[in-house]
């Protein structure tokens, strides 16, 4: 992502949780998961909201200035996470069956569908069985693409339904725009706890699932 791009997305998300959060938590509870991987943790605003709610947790992310933040913000509560600048297409750095639950909050969609298949299986294998997944993608919307073409706006499109923006805040960035049954084919050996799409706080879709097998 350019910095441009960055300062954009973090300077609107920091301090804020996604409303699914507190039923997860509760979910997570229910299960007595402790250890949490926060996928592409940005400046830590889950992270700090999880670890205030006991959890162990872990976060990893491309920018080595969001990680920086992250951690002032941990120290900021006397608080301590896991953390690591990492890039998401590659192997992530954790054991097999290593977590309770993984968090994938508007992330993984920023790359081709090549990388988002490689990632669902890694996400998949550092995922314990009975371990909960927490996603939030960008859906595909025929709106959204009629909009474009009446504000004259034309992303380049270098594989089916992944755009590449030539406009505003985030232009240069991949986005992949997922159909429900593209998602869902990730995650066959899941049970889906929650699924909505288009919600006022995100235009996309948010998953809650579990996993059912090894």
């Amino acid at each position: 992502m350019s910095s441009d791009a960055w300062q954009f997305w973090y300077s609107r998300k920091e301090g804020t949780v996604e409303p699914e959060i507190p039923k997860l938590v509760e979910l997570l509870r229910e299960s007595g998961a402790s250890k949490l991987l926060d996928f592409g943790c940005g400046t830590g605003r889950h992270l700090v909201y999880l670890a205030k709610e006991g959890f162990d947790m872990y976060g990893f992310d491309a920018s080595s200035t969001a990680i920086e933040r992250a951690r002032e913000a941990l120290k900021s509560e006397n608080l301590f996470a896991d953390l690591r600048v990492w890039d998401m297409t590659r192997p992530l750095p954790y054991k097999t069956a290593f977590f309770d639950a993984v968090i994938a909050l508007r992330v993984m969609h920023h790359t081709s569908m090549d990388n988002i298949k490689r990632i669902a299986k890694e996400i998949d294998r550092v995922l314990k069985k009975g371990g909960f997944l927490f996603l939030q993608v960008t859906a595909f919307s025929n709106e959204e693409i009629l909009k474009w073409k009446q504000e004259g706006l034309k992303p380049e499109e270098p594989e089916p339904r992944t755009y590449v923006y030539t406009w505003g805040e985030e232009k240069g960035i991949p986005h992949h725009h997922f159909k429900k049954e593209e998602l869902l084919r990730l995650f066959e050996s899941y049970n889906i706890e929650e699924l909505h799409c288009a919600t006022e706080h995100y235009r996309g879709f948010c998953l809650i699932a579990r996993k059912i097998r090894q």
